[in-house]
């Protein structure tokens, strides 16, 4: 089993390392099994091939490694093995069934993946896959009666659906049919807001009759039949089919004791299961559910390095850091065609202290632990991850991004290039416990499927967090030290490039607090910040971009300084101006008149910036007089994203957009009065953020007299009116039609990013939320 062995140096004692060689999965596996016994093997080198590996490779302290001496699993010098989740299938014998499909006996484990040769096949889908289309490739009859009435059992289907809001993907498992021949569905996978999935941006998979389509297939596991329609319309091959059969391919994970001074090196990874329908695990508060598993996962251990290699054709997720770890490396790699997250580094929850799990659950005050910091040390910290290539990633969970960071510390993203991806390129799902820094990072071509965020994504709903407005303003009045106890150090973004050009190039989202946002170049979006406390933005460009401030704390304590912008600021419901907004330039004096008028930058300037050669991505700026007028510095256009030669020579840039000065903005409509209620249509991307909906539509409450009949049906500030049964409610003309009549009408409105019925007159029982 041992091919080659080598002597590499001189160890402790004057012991020699060896390196094995290995060719195939099966010496792969000696190889690990003697490398336990042997302490003198330090290094196990894979010759070309695929490694169809039996089980995934377990990595753990019996193969720590030292300092001086890691233990390396690596590609042996110039090859390029390839480790492989899937299995071949056994002999196949094919007969003819109906419409072109043929059928052979298979029975076994389903599974969810299967290709021919190198090419991998579609499970059978509603509607047919066309490779060549952009977006998301749904269907609004995906699941109508009329379809469903087709199916004979659907019970292992998938609905693939975009959330009802676009903020994110989903899964809903089909467990079958009910008795009125309606779809039986299990719970929502992959998103944390549950809510109806979209109306039209769905499909269907794994259902017997949608394989209508060459290059379709379809495992019945009960009966044991496999269904194939061939590409050519021909037989297909007895052999050459492979099938998904593992999920992970390398855990590197400490049992009885943290495992240690482990890397990968030089390998390819390839052909896992999807790990969408496991993703059921909510990350806190933030919008995500997830599953702890990639291809690598890392767990209990520590000095671990992860570099030079390739992700592709997988299922789920590329590299996953899980619970406690640290000097974790992820690094020089080229992630692409997967269908999840990248890297993910992902704490446990028993680390937090008073976690809450979903949008709407709260702590009272007296409830909340009041001790800073984690609980325990079950999170990655002091790990990175640097000079990836990251594209076209979450091709099944939308739900993903390029880098994931949710109850972690101290994690460094630096000089990684990401694009092409559903969602955000780079996201923070929570507050815990910060110090992380995001530099020279290359992010652009972003939320290509989704909605409301931004090429950088991040919340902050943690233990201070409460989902009702005006309980969050009293906690922020009078306890805005409680945003600190878990976002303890501050998370640092500078000299990114970014660019969105579907929301915001950086989007700080509910309660994300403690940032300090630098020398970054925004080249299409601008920046929004959201509730959220101790940010601090300067020294920035915002490319065609603007200021997008929404429904701010009032001793929120923000700055944004000395930034150049392109177009005016977007407040909404902007009532104190932070700790400073001033000495920014502005592109026209126009926006810059707007701005004093609504109370800020007193010692701002107006002129064009002059940059140097922005059709090259150059927008040094050369107008000196501007930028010593607010202090602004230059900083460098040329040090963004991967720089490995290898990986540069094909990592791609964003389109570098011509500098232009913004039109001020269209004025918004003028408030009007109904029945002690001060109303105004929803008209702006930001109404439509700060609210929580999913379109510009309803009618905003900006204010409600005391004793009126808007008052007694219960509305509130801030409400916004949407429906009534199935009215949509778009301006006031509408609202006032409806309530002539005379009699009761039910009201649907946001509040607080839930839905919640009112009646008029009000009756007499309370409210509540209505039923997504």
């Amino acid at each position: 089993m041992r091919a080659l062995l080598l002597t590499l140096a001189v160890l402790a004692g004057g012991a020699q390392a060896e390196t094995l060689t290995v060719k195939d999965a099966g010496s792969l596996e000696a190889a690990l099994l003697q490398a336990r016994a042997d302490k003198r093997i330090r290094r196990i080198e894979l010759a070309s091939g695929r490694y169809a590996l039996t089980a995934p490779i377990v990595i753990d302290e019996t193969l720590s490694g030292t300092g001086k001496e890691p233990f390396v699993l690596a590609a042996a010098p110039g090859a390029q093995p390839v480790l492989s989740g899937a299995s071949p299938l056994p002999a196949l014998r094919w007969e003819q069934w109906q419409h072109g499909i043929w059928r052979a006996r298979l029975s076994g484990t389903s599974f969810q993946r299967l290709w021919m040769g190198q090419q991998m096949l579609v499970r059978a889908r509603y509607p047919n896959l066309d490779p060549a289309a952009s977006g998301f490739g749904g269907a609004a009859d995906a699941t109508s009666p009329e379809r469903v009435a087709r199916w004979r059992d659907p019970q292992g289907a998938v609905l693939h659906a975009l959330h009802g809001y676009g903020w994110g993907g989903l899964q809903i498992p089909i467990l079958g049919k009910k008795a009125d021949g309606g779809l039986d569905y299990g719970p929502q996978l992959a998103n944390n807001r549950v809510m109806p999935p979209s109306d039209k941006d769905r499909w269907i998979e794994n259902v017997l009759e949608e394989l209508d389509a060459p290059g379709e297939w379809f495992h019945d596991g009960k009966q044991g039949w496999l269904y194939f329609k061939p590409l050519a319309g021909e037989r297909p091959p007895t052999r050459g089919f492979r099938a998904g059969t593992h999920e992970a391919l390398v855990r590197i994970e400490g049992r009885a004791r943290d495992v240690q001074h482990v890397q990968l090196r030089g390998l390819q990874f390839r052909d896992t299961e999807p790990t969408f329908l496991k993703a059921t695990e909510p990350l806190l508060r933030s919008d995500w559910k997830f599953y702890r598993a990639g291809a690598v996962t890392v767990e209990n251990a520590r000095d671990v390095r992860i570099a030079d290699s390739e992700f592709t054709a997988l299922g789920g997720h590329a590299v996953v850091v899980s619970g406690r770890a640290q000097r974790v490396a992820v690094s020089g790699n080229h992630i692409h065609a997967i269908g999840g997250t990248a890297i993910a580094f992902v704490g446990r929850p028993e680390a937090v202290r008073s976690p809450l799990f979903e949008y709407h659950e709260r702590l009272e005050l007296a409830a909340i632990d009041r001790t800073p910091g984690p609980k325990s040390d079950a999170y990655p910290k002091d790990s990175e991850a640097s000079d990836n290539l990251i594209h076209d990633i979450g091709q099944i969970d939308r739900q993903a991004t390029g880098v994931q960071i949710a109850m972690a510390a101290r994690i460094t993203v630096d000089h990684n290039s990401i694009y092409r991806i559903p969602r955000a390129g780079i996201n923070i799902g929570d507050g815990t416990w910060g110090g992380h820094r995001l530099t020279h990072n290359d992010v652009f071509d972003t939320v290509r499927l989704t909605g409301d965020h931004g090429s950088f994504n991040s919340w902050g709903r943690d233990r201070f967090w409460h989902p009702d407005r005006a309980e969050m303003d009293r906690r922020a009045a009078a306890h805005p030290e409680l945003a600190l106890l878990d976002a303890v150090e501050p998370i640092v973004m500078r000299r990114n490039r970014w660019r969105c050009d579907h929301g915001w190039d950086v989007d700080l989202d509910d309660g994300a607090s403690n940032y300090v946002i630098e020398e970054n170049l925004m080249l299409a979006g601008g920046l929004k910040l959201r509730e959220g406390f101790q940010r601090v933005v300067r020294n920035n460009i915002l490319v065609n971009g603007s200021f997008h401030p929404h429904v701010w704390f009032d001793n929120g304590g923000d700055v944004f300084e000395s930034n150049i912008v392109m177009g005016g600021h977007q407040p909404v419901e902007i009532k104190h101006w932070g700790r400073s907004v001033n000495r920014n330039v502005f592109a026209s004096k126009a926006d810059l008149r707007q701005a004093r008028g609504r109370g800020s930058d007193a010692d701002s300037v107006a002129g064009y910036p002059g940059f140097a050669a922005p059709a090259e991505g150059d927008y040094t700026v050369t107008n000196a007089a501007l930028a010593s007028h607010i202090g602004f510095v230059n900083f460098p256009m040329d040090d963004f994203g991967v720089r490995p030669a290898r990986l540069k020579a094909i990592a791609l840039q964003p389109a570098f957009p011509v500098p232009k000065q913004l039109s001020s903005a269209t004025p918004l409509q003028a408030a009007q009065q109904l029945h002690g209620l001060s109303l105004k249509p929803v008209e702006t991307l930001g109404e439509q953020s700060a609210a929580g909906l999913g379109d510009k539509a309803g009618l905003i409450v900006l204010a409600v007299e005391p004793s009126s009949p808007g008052a007694a049906a219960g509305l509130q500030p801030r409400d916004v009116i949407l429906t009534s049964g199935q009215q949509q409610i778009n301006d006031l003309a509408t609202l006032q039609s409806l309530l002539a009549a005379g009699h009761s009408v039910e009201l649907t409105i946001a509040r607080n990013q839930a839905r919640v019925l009112l009646h008029w007159p009000r009756q007499a029982a309370a409210s509540s939320p209505s039923k997504p």
